[in-house]
């Protein structure tokens, strides 16, 4: 009887262990997190995010009939990938896909235009494009020095075209590299009494483009 016993026992204990043993097998250890950071899949996304870390508005130095002055401006984004300062009286708004307008508020005909290039830009075919432009809106262009802006920050301009109407209304197409970044720049100036000072103003706000960080 003890022996039957005994027995009895140990089968026991031993179907217990494989029971155990069975379920050890079996038991599906949870997966971790993934450790590796995933990339941005659109590298032009990344590029056109806003910075976060400038100041929300600043003086910017504007220079009228060759009297300097600082005037607040106030920080704009662009989904496109830059940002810049704009003045008081100034509108900015999209104007296609790919360009902004800098506008006086008190008449929107008097704007600039910003937008940032791709590099793979052909700047010679852009050129040759902007003069025939401008001689579609005023009647007679040129392809002139850089040197010929009034302002020094554009000198380095790789082209600049400017047309002038008989009634000298202005228009101005020119390429700017800006911290290793292609804008193309324009302005518009009807010949009214206005432009005498928002001409300069809109030159003191496109020295301020700059292209976003990464």
């Amino acid at each position: 009887m003890k022996r039957v016993l005994s027995v009895g026992i140990l089968f026991t204990l031993a179907f217990t262990l494989t029971a155990c043993s069975s379920g050890e097998k079996e038991t599906v250890e949870p997966q971790k997190p993934p450790t590796e950071v995933k990339e941005k899949e659109n590298d032009k996304e990344k590029e056109n995010q806003p910075e976060s870390n400038l100041p929300p508005t600043k003086n910017i130095e504007v220079e009228i009939e060759g009297m300097k002055e600082q005037r607040p401006a106030e920080l704009q984004q662009s989904a496109n990938g830059y940002h810049f300062y704009m003045l008081d009286l100034y509108n900015f708004e999209k104007e296609n896909e790919t360009t902004g307008r800098v506008a006086f508020a008190n008449d929107p005909t008097l704007y600039a235009t910003i937008e940032k290039l791709d590099p793979s830009t052909d700047l010679e075919s852009l050129k040759e494009s902007s003069l025939k432009r401008a001689e579609e809106q005023t009647g007679k262009a040129n392809d002139l020095p850089a040197t010929d802006i009034y302002f020094p920050y554009f000198h380095d301009a790789k082209f600049f075209v400017k047309g002038v109407s008989e009634e000298y209304d202005v228009v101005m197409y020119l390429v700017k590299e800006v911290e290793g970044e292609l804008f193309y720049f324009s302005l518009f100036i009807p010949s009214k009494a206005e432009m005498e000072g928002v001409e300069p103003s809109l030159w003191a706000m496109l020295e301020t483009v700059k292209p976003n960080k990464e």
